[in-house]
């Protein structure tokens, strides 16, 4: 029995040349994805804790509540003294973010993000043979980075919170680290299922028929 035949000769398979957009394409994705980190990391760091209440001048503090004074009187109290409460409380509260170094923190985020995106974007680019499992450990390590910030956002809410009143309703600080954790996920997943179909179009041993007219007849010759 011979092998299956096209006019006479064996079907020949030759290797697929991968198209190098596979390899460029996560290249330009993750470049992107590291100017936007850059970009909120600046607007972040330039952003004016210290100094952002200085552009509102102080309320006059109301004093004591007039106990005998008229209706207006204490209507008009009532009004000067909750602007002046809710002053105080944005005061503390940028007070609160700029002592807890959340911008420090997430500058160093991005920079070692962006830092070590650098090789993985090199070895792309050149088609380099282990580029794809370099870009899996780069979304490891960003992930692992990224988780870290969010937890450290949590932390910097529970100091925020602390300052409102025990009345006030809030929902628990634990929601803004698990939010911002399953963002992480949810993205870098992304990141990796793309990663992992593009090593997968890139592989050495595919072996595809030369054209469309190079095709099996599924004939047997004796």
């Amino acid at each position: 029995m011979m092998s299956p035949q096209l006019g006479g000769m064996e079907e020949i398979l030759v290797p697929e040349k991968p198209s190098p957009w596979w390899h460029w394409g996560p290249a330009i994705g993750i470049v992107l994805l590291s100017i936007l980190t850059v970009m909120g990391s600046a607007l972040a760091a330039i952003f004016p804790y210290d100094s952002f209440m200085n552009h509102y001048p102080e309320p006059h503090q109301p004093g004591p509540y007039p106990e005998n004074g008229s209706a207006e009187e204490q209507s008009e109290w009532n009004r000067s003294d909750e602007e002046y409460e809710g002053w105080n409380l944005t005061r503390n509260i940028f007070d609160s973010i700029e002592d807890s170094g959340i911008q420090e923190k997430q500058m160093w985020v991005s920079t070692l993000s962006v830092v070590a995106s650098i090789p993985v974007i090199i070895m792309l680019l050149s088609r380099h043979r282990w580029s794809f499992h370099a870009a899996t450990i780069w979304i490891l390590f960003k992930s692992i980075l990224e988780s870290f910030l969010a937890m450290q956002i949590q932390y910097m809410m529970d100091d925020i919170f602390n300052m409102f009143p025990d009345h006030t309703e809030l929902p628990p600080t634990w929601i803004y680290s698990l939010s911002g954790i399953f963002q992480v996920i949810c993205c870098n997943l992304t990141l990796l299922a793309v990663t992992v179909v593009c090593s997968m179009r890139t592989a050495d041993d595919e072996m595809v028929p030369p054209s469309g007219f190079h095709l099996p007849d599924n004939t047997e010759t004796t």
